[in-house]
């Protein structure tokens, strides 16, 4: 009984082989995520942005507190003529605001030994020397409300933009190959799947016209055309398979993905209605989306900043100084101890003007020309966009129009087909007109496949255009 059991078995397992899972369908956005995730220059341009990045914190440290400081010893001759030892030691901590202002505190001490004795009757020797001074500028004309640091900040913030825009560029480039290797992969699965029909139909054929050879109702020259017609279908068919495995590859690259890791292509996409009326709504979309325009928005927002930092060059300087502090004298005079401080200060008016005008207005020219030109380019951009939109939005409608009518010709061709398949079993019809027709509906099934394919193409070009094919 076992051995029936086995043998029943074995039965059951030749008759139902085990299937291997089928592979998961990969559609056009799958690609597309897949090859933003994976592909190295990606991580390249990640790197560029980080890089430009760095910038700002750069130019805010400008606003930073800085220290400084010194000291020495010297020996000269004092303004009496005799010998006289210095030290000295003096530190400044100091400030630039935001707001243009600067602010410092400063101090200093020395020691001067005359030995030659006092300069004075009362002033001591060796004298110490102790100043503290607080500072503070404000800039009425050039630099006022520090427009070099505010705008170098604006100008880093725009690079920026500018590298994540070129970032960007590189993405939809990559998209775009993406698709170009997606529906000529697409296509020759279709031209693949169309050449193996007809090998069935040749096989089917040839089967055919041998019985009949045999039989003696058919010629020799109908068993030589329907082999050479299997021969063509089949070297069609392996040339296909070698294209087939070259686009492979290509696909796994850019997924990162093993050379000869097998892929299944699904043309599922999204494809909405789309009409002339829906232009502008595109228009506004590829505008958004667009890296150039998000390049020339960050160029022009710097083109504005150089001609602020160019504006304030020109300017004369005005500014306003103020400063507050202690002196302090110590020593021994010969007479006693001396230690004597008091309160200093001060408050003076700057005025500086450059006499020589003409390279500041030529530099500050340069700035609104640099301006004017992005502003043109940014017109060229949006120009070949509303084309480009147009474009593919006609040949959308044409092309659904197109696919109906391919539609139509196939169920002509398919119903040509099987009254010419009737015709020639009753000895109705030739083979020369029989092979004819059979190859009018390989051209018209692949024909349909070809117009499908470049309707779903056209369909990923807009979604890419206006930035819904990925995230």
């Amino acid at each position: 009984m076992n051995q029936i059991h086995i043998f029943l078995f074995f039965v059951w397992l030749l008759a139902f082989p085990a299937v291997s899972p089928a592979l998961d369908e990969m559609t056009l956005p799958q690609l597309v995520e897949q090859t933003l995730e994976h592909f190295p220059d990606l991580k390249l341009a990640d790197l560029n942005v980080e890089h430009v990045r760095q910038e700002l914190p750069q130019i805010e440290s400008q606003t930073g507190f800085v220290l400084s400081g010194k000291s020495g010893y010297s020996r000269d001759l004092s303004f009496i003529g005799t010998p006289s030892d210095n030290f000295s030691v003096a530190g400044e901590l100091k400030r630039t605001l935001r707001t243009g202002e600067r602010i410092g505190l400063s101090t200093s001490y020395r020691r001067e030994d005359n030995s030659g004795g006092s300069f004075f009757p009362g002033y001591p020797n060796p004298a110490s020397t102790i100043n503290i001074d607080l500072n503070y500028r404000k800039p009425f004309w050039r630099d006022n409300g520090n427009p070099d640091l505010n705008q170098n900040l604006i100008i880093a913030g725009k690079q920026v933009e500018i590298a994540e825009a070129n970032r960007k560029e590189q993405r939809e480039q990559l998209a775009s190959q993406a698709i170009d290797l997606f529906y000529a992969a697409l296509s020759t699965r279709y031209r693949i799947d169309n050449s193996r029909l007809a090998i069935e139909r040749a096989r089917r054929l040839e089967k055919y016209v041998n019985e009949r050879v045999e039989l003696g109702l058919s010629e020799k020259k109908d068993q030589l055309q329907t082999k050479a017609r299997l021969r063509a279908e089949q070297a069609a068919y392996h040339s296909l398979q070698l294209v087939w495995k070259q686009q492979r590859i290509m696909l796994n690259r850019l997924v990162g993905q093993p050379w000869n890791n097998d892929i299944r292509l699904s043309p599922s996409l999204h494809k909405p209605a789309v009409t002339v009326a829906d232009m502008e709504p595109f228009f506004i979309d590829a505008q958004s989306f667009s890296p150039a325009l998000m390049r020339g928005r960050g160029r022009l927002e710097i083109a504005d900043a150089l001609i602020e930092q160019q504006r304030n060059r020109r300017k004369d300087m005005l500014d306003l100084v103020v400063s507050a502090g202690v002196r302090n004298l110590a020593g021994d005079s010969g007479k006693g101890s001396v230690n004597s401080a008091d309160w200093a200060g001060g408050v003076s008016i700057e005025y500086q003007r450059g006499l020589e005008r003409r390279g500041f207005d030529a530099a500050l020219y340069q700035a609104r020309l640099e301006r004017e030109r992005v502003i043109q380019e940014m017109e060229s951009v949006r120009y070949q966009l509303r084309y480009r939109l147009s474009s593919l939005v006609a040949e959308i409608v044409e092309n659904q129009k197109t696919v109906e009518s391919y539609r139509r010709r196939l169920e002509s061709e398919t119903l040509k087909y099987r009254e010419s398949e009737r015709l020639y079993r009753s000895a109705r019809l030739d083979t020369n007109q029989l092979l004819q027709h059979e190859a009018e509906l390989q051209a018209a099934e692949l024909a349909l496949h070809q117009q499908r394919v470049a309707l779903l193409e056209r369909y990923a070009r807009l979604a890419l255009l206006r930035g819904k094919l990925y995230r």
